[in-house]
């Protein structure tokens, strides 16, 4: 039986990506809840806009990094290697928005931390879908999710208004 060891394989590779893209998405909505809602908007008001803008934006970059190895230069190759993984990481926190926004459409009254764990569940399971879902949803949903943090900009703060000065105290005073 040669080929039990291949179909095992093929479902560990497919829980292993299921468990990566899920731990992403959970990992981003924990550490940055007000970023993911703003990607969440993004979606709910413009996914098309976010799906183009991040096709035309991670597309080279992630082209980039797949040809990296032909780089001759190894400084170039190392920042090649380096900006893609970043953009990488970056448009999975994008796409956490995609799947907190699945999740609010699937549970409207839960809170946050169930609506994107039930859209994450969701997603992952549309993106490791052999042939259809891993070679083609999976990279159109992370180049929206990079298009989408493009278009939230949440390193963009609003100034915070003046603070008053503190009071003054008289340390002379014994």
């Amino acid at each position: 039986m040669p080929y039990t060891g291949i179909v095992l394989t093929i479902v560990a590779l497919h829980a292993a990506a299921f468990l990566i893209l899920l731990g992403h998405w959970l990992a981003a909505a924990g550490l940055f809840p007000k970023a993911v809602e703003a990607f969440a908007r993004q979606y709910r008001t413009r996914p098309v806009r976010a799906t183009l803008l991040g096709i035309f934006t991670y597309g080279p970059l992630f082209l980039l990094l797949l040809n990296s190895a032909k780089i001759g230069n190894p400084l170039i190759k190392l920042i090649a290697v380096f900006g893609g993984f970043g953009v990488l990481l970056l448009a999975f926190i994008g796409s956490a928005g995609l799947a907190l926004q699945i999740g609010c459409n699937l549970s409207p009254g839960a809170d946050r931390w169930a609506q994107a764990r039930r859209g994450g569940v969701a997603l992952a399971l549309v993106f490791i879908t052999p042939v259809l879902g891993s070679l083609f949803l999976l990279h159109i949903g992370l180049a929206s999710g990079f298009g989408a943090l493009l278009l939230a900009r949440p390193w963009q703060t609003k100034p915070s208004p003046e603070l008053p000065p503190p009071p003054a105290t008289d340390t002379l005073q014994p």
